[in-house]
């Protein structure tokens, strides 16, 4: 009798342990870097001019360290050069103990610098690209150049999110006629927003997470595009700072500037599904890698 009360109560505390585990919350992170000119291109290394040669490999060490210290689930990239890069990325860091199941690469307009995206096997995800964003400017017909790509993301048992990826264009410009790119990068936000509300009309009804290297400030045009249209609230700016709480991403050496420039930014329909909480990688050889630093945020089921 007293085995059975025993093994009777030994059951129902491993129940009630299995129970808190399955009903615990799971956190999920998601993270956007862009690697600066992962790539073969005309480049000075060691003081040498060397033409077509790959991203150093003091450079990629760098760029493994930041990726390594935030260790995301999924992770979406910029300035990646080609498959190949990709998959030398992915297996450089599995060789580091971070292993991604899955990876993709978005072909579009720029052949040079494109972006995509790895993600390990806590998630699933299938991709959609959208590599047919047209604007016209000028009276000329454009394309967004390096596309935009849609991750239909499963966070295991934690409910699914959609993801887009952009990496809107730079503000190098020889065009009189468009300072700084400005009136370009507006149309590529502007053609990128309205498809995602052609897919997903109600942003308060679905968890939507638009993140990537934006070339902008927060309350510039392009940025603006995916906040709001007219009374219709899109997305919110994740609030990401480093150890020292500062919020920029990104060093223009050659001018002395920091700036915001890469963003996470998430729906109503994401903030009232998910807990967030956002983060920079704070590495203080940061620059030897990328002049972006890497930004991350946690998703946890509410």
């Amino acid at each position: 009798m007293g085995q059975w009360r025993f093994s009777f109560v030994f059951c129902l505390l491993a129940l009630a342990v299995a129970l808190y585990c399955q009903a615990k919350p799971e956190t999920y992170r998601i993270a956007t870097y862009n690697i600066r000119n992962y790539l073969s291109m005309d480049r000075l290394v060691d003081g040498q001019f060397r033409l077509d040669y790959p991203k150093p490999e003091s450079e990629k060490t760098v760029v493994r360290e930041a990726i390594l210290a935030a260790s995301p689930d999924l992770l979406a990239l910029q300035e990646i050069g080609s498959a190949a890069e990709l998959e030398e990325l992915r297996d450089d860091l599995e060789q580091a103990g971070l292993y991604y199941k899955s990876s993709h690469i978005l072909e579009a307009g720029d052949e040079v610098r494109r972006v995509g995206a790895l993600w390990n096997e806590r998630v699933s995800a299938n991709v959609v690209e959208h590599d047919d964003l047209d604007f016209e400017l000028f009276g000329e017909s454009m394309r967004v150049k390096r596309g935009m790509l849609q991750l239909d993301v499963q966070l295991g048992g934690a409910g699914s999110i959609q993801l887009f990826v952009l990496h809107l264009k730079s503000k190098y410009t020889t065009d009189r006629r468009d300072p700084q790119s400005t009136l370009r990068r507006t149309k590529e936000a502007h053609a990128a927003r309205e498809r995602i509300l052609h897919l997903f009309p109600d942003p308060s009804a679905t968890p939507l997470l638009i993140v990537g290297d934006l070339n902008d400030h927060r309350n510039s045009s392009p940025v603006r595009r995916f906040l709001v249209r007219g009374d219709l609230q899109i997305a919110e700016i994740l609030d990401a700072r480093d150890n020292s709480g500062l919020i920029w991403t990104h060093y223009y050496k050659k001018g002395g500037e920091y700036s915001l420039l890469d963003y996470m930014l998430a729906s109503p329909g994401l903030r009232s599904a998910f807990e967030t909480q956002s983060g920079i990688v704070d590495l203080e050889d940061y620059y030897e890698g990328s002049d972006h630093r890497l930004v991350w945020t946690d998703l946890k089921s509410k």
